[in-house]
């Protein structure tokens, strides 16, 4: 198939999915809207939001990565030492008694 048959075909395709309203009056409204919401300048709200919306974004992303790097490392070392885990005893001293636990 070569471009112009495709781009033929995705004009035809498309077609059905365009809004074109018969109403000159429908036309006239939705030519203004876009108009004014192009020349509208935004406001604080939108401005700060256009920066840190970004910032947020890859701070929560770098934070899910840190958290699941150290899960996985946990999990890692976990599971290699794990002998050496149930052969060790823990010794815990609480008010200068000591007690061992082992397994």
């Amino acid at each position: 198939m070569t471009d112009e048959q495709f781009d033929n075909r995705l004009r035809q395709d498309a077609a059905r999915l365009r809004y074109e309203p018969n109403d000159d009056v429908v036309w006239t409204r939705l030519a203004s809207r876009i108009r004014e919401r192009i020349a509208a300048e935004p406001t604080v709200a939108q401005m700060l939001a256009r920066w840190f919306r970004p910032i947020t974004a890859t701070f929560a992303m770098l934070a899910i990565v840190a958290a699941l790097s150290v899960t996985w490392m946990e999990w890692r070392d976990t599971s290699s030492n794990s002998d050496a885990l149930v052969s060790s005893s823990v010794e815990i001293t609480v008010d200068g008694d000591t007690y061992t636990l082992a397994e």
